[in-house]
């Protein structure tokens, strides 16, 4: 095996030969190849990068996924008949039976003399019901249906009156907090339902007939 010269200057400006050992230098490659292999591998392992998190039901849906926001009780649908669970309101179209829990829903009717109006699509009436807070121990459940012409009437709770929303012509309308009429054309009071609330102030029932 020849060895390699390697020339070195000394600091007489002179040059002097030295033999290195190929065996040497492949010796001390090696070591630090493995050196810096084996640093690399614990750096991976030490920051997780050597496995795969799991992704079964506990880590992939878990705390950001699942059910509080899909349509499970909390959000989805339930008690109102879309995907909602129990949000203070539910209308179950088989019996005509509204219930509103005004401590969730519509809190406004806890004060005596508020009122709210429902929407036709989660009643029973077309155009929706106008619900009013006439006491402590008593509320009131009305038909939007102008007895004149069968426009929608709303709640004007500065006025306390409910008025036709076809105001001038031969409409406007105008009834009073218990239905009946205040102003015409309309002669005839709007359609009054049953309607309850429990001993607690909290809960109101409304049906049909």
């Amino acid at each position: 095996m020849s060895n390699k010269i390697k020339q070195s200057k000394c600091a007489c400006n002179c040059f002097e030969e030295k033999a290195v050992d190929p065996s040497r230098r492949d010796f001390i490659r090696k070591a630090s190849t493995l050196t810096l292999i084996g640093s690399t591998a614990f750096i991976l392992e030490a920051c997780g990068g050597g496995s795969s998190s799991p992704t079964g039901p506990d880590n992939n849906g878990g705390d950001t996924g699942g059910s509080d926001t899909g349509g499970g009780d909390n959000n989805g649908g339930g008690n109102n008949g879309g995907g909602t669970g129990d949000t203070g309101y539910n209308f179950d179209a088989s019996t005509g039976t509204i219930t509103i829990d005004i401590t969730k829903i519509y809190q406004s009717l806890q004060t005596v003399g508020s009122g709210i109006v429902l929407s036709g699509s989660n009643t029973f009436a077309s155009l929706g019901l106008i619900v009013i807070r006439a006491s402590n121990s008593s509320v009131r459940a009305l038909s939007r249906n102008c007895t004149h012409a069968g426009f929608s009437v709303d709640f004007d709770g500065a006025n306390n009156n409910l008025p036709c929303s076809q105001q001038g012509g031969s409409h406007g309308s105008i009834f009073n907090l218990d239905g009946s009429v205040q102003k015409g054309p309309a002669t005839q009071a709007l359609t009054s339902y049953n309607a309850s609330i429990n001993s607690e102030g909290t809960l109101i029932t409304i049906t049909q007939s």
